[in-house]
């Protein structure tokens, strides 16, 4: 059996080609609907298409929400391995960063300790906040979906009124603290970019998650306890104990998500209503990327590069920007569902005869 046809290979060309046939269905559609709702739609999709790359400012953009798509997606896989649907990264975020905020705002915040201080502060938070779902699910028998949610709403609550009440600067109706000092704020690798530290980030995150998923026990037993949770107890696995570690990992990538918010050079401070639900969005580059955790920087690449599109094309076209949510939904649907593309056996039985006579050729 040839590396290329294992089986292993073989399921990864499948998702692949899968993946790659819901984008182009869902830019098709998007298509369709340019046509019919902008005066000028061939100008209107080439902006979606190729925006992103129209100046070193956007393309910072793009890997700006690369970066932060990326964490995001990281921590609701690293939830979703383990079959817990908890949807409280968002939360995670916002608390994350309050703490880092309370770091860069205070008299660390003009030292070299400021940024590593910061990330922890927030990574420990978010952490914590990942494993109040996670016990209350294991103690009490709580529904994690409900109990996450609630805490998203109480988490985003209590920082804007923080930021209200306490953090903005008394008298200027600002909804937002103040810049944090330059020591709390991510060196830039691209001048005048948000091109900043937040990729380098989200790029080693990647690697120390699959490190910890495939090459530990905790990452076997996580897996074990997700594929079967009864089956792990029978092998002495505690699953109680290893869905709460799960919920605890993928809480402090959301807090460093929440760190890489507010010390990049996009904010470089805590406002109000800061992530824009991008956050959240990370649901749907999980579930494309069917919660591996190598394949979650590709898809936020692609979904990225889309969402900026959008976004550009809403400013500079007559087209509203909420076109990628049509995007979104059809990709979704394609992928989350075995679809296959029709007349698949079709094409594979005339792509057959057509090898046939090169195949005879070669073997007189």
């Amino acid at each position: 059996m040839s590396l290329l046809t294992a089986p292993r290979y073989k399921a990864a060309r499948q998702e692949i080609s899968r993946a790659f046939a819901a984008l182009a269905i869902a830019l098709l559609v998007t298509f369709i609907v340019v046509l019919f709702t902008s005066q000028d739609p061939v100008k209107a999709y080439g902006t979606l298409l190729t925006a992103p790359f129209s100046s070193m400012r956007t393309t910072g953009l793009w890997v700006d929400e690369v970066a932060k798509l990326t964490l995001t997606g990281l921590a609701f896989a690293l939830v979703f391995q383990a079959r817990q649907f908890s949807m409280g990264v968002q939360g995670q975020v916002y608390v994350g960063a309050l703490f880092a905020a309370f770091i860069a705002l205070s008299p660390l915040g003009t030292t070299i300790l400021a940024l590593p201080l910061g990330i922890l502060a927030a990574m420990m938070a978010g952490a914590a906040y990942g494993f109040i779902p996670g016990y209350a699910k294991a103690r009490f028998g709580a529904n994690e979906i409900v109990s996450s949610l609630m805490l998203n709403y109480l988490a985003i609550k209590v920082v804007n009124y923080l930021i209200r009440a306490h953090l903005a600067p008394t008298g200027t109706g600002q909804l937002m603290t103040e810049k944090f000092p330059a020591q709390s704020i991510f060196p830039a690798i691209l001048p005048n970019t948000r091109f900043d530290l937040g990729i380098v980030i989200a790029v080693l995150s990647v690697a120390v998650v699959w490190f910890l998923l495939y090459r530990t026990s905790w990452g076997l037993k996580l897996r074990l306890v997700g594929h079967n949770a009864r089956f792990a107890e029978y092998a002495g696995i505690r699953s109680s104990l290893t869905m709460i570690s799960a919920m605890t990992a993928a809480g402090a990538i959301g807090g460093l998500l929440g760190a890489v918010y507010v010390h990049g050079r996009a904010f470089g401070r805590l406002a109000i209503d800061f992530d824009g639900n991008l956050a959240f969005e990370g649901i749907l580059v999980a579930i494309v990327a069917r919660d591996r955790p190598l394949v979650v920087p590709i898809v936020a690449l692609f979904y990225g590069y889309l969402r900026q599109g959008a976004q550009l094309m809403g400013i500079r076209s007559d087209v509203p920007a909420e076109v990628i949510s049509i995007v979104q939904a059809i990709i979704i649907l394609l992928v989350a569902s075995s679809f296959t593309l029709p007349g698949k056996k079709v094409w594979a039985r005339l792509l057959r005869l057509g090898a046939t006579p090169a195949a005879e050729v070669a073997g007189k």
